[in-house]
């Protein structure tokens, strides 16, 4: 096995627990919070960093469903996290009220149907 693959694996699952308690947290707990911001990055730290790990360990990308949705997925977790950032900096209560159920879930979900495609090519 790959020695990348082992560290790839282990990024993106840091990256699915960070953005499914962060998420999770902001749309079961009435909205958006420093902490989960936080968090937010961590996860995002985690896939970037995971998809240029496996990346270089393939000798680059290749353009498929699962990457093309990862790209996009990548692209609306950043997205995501800047807004969670100018929603907190705002102060404007209604809008960190309704961040986490209006962009962070269904950015998400997103990003886990790129998850799970990954693993699905993964055992192809």
């Amino acid at each position: 096995m790959d020695s990348a693959l082992p560290i790839g694996i282990t990024l993106f699952t840091i990256a699915l627990i960070s953005y499914t308690i962060a998420t999770m947290a902001g749309v079961f707990g009435g909205g958006l919070k420093k902490w989960h911001v936080i968090v937010f990055w961590l996860g995002f730290a985690g896939d970037s960093t995971g998809t240029l790990v496996i990346g270089a360990a393939n000798g680059g990308f290749v353009w498929n469903f699962h990457s093309i949705i990862g790209t996009i997925a990548l692209v609306a977790m950043l997205a995501q996290n800047i807004g969670a950032m100018m929603a907190l900096g705002s102060g404007d209560e209604a809008r960190i009220a309704a961040y986490p159920k209006k962009v962070s879930l269904p950015v998400w979900v997103l990003w886990v149907a790129s998850f799970v495609t990954g693993l699905y090519l993964a055992r192809a």
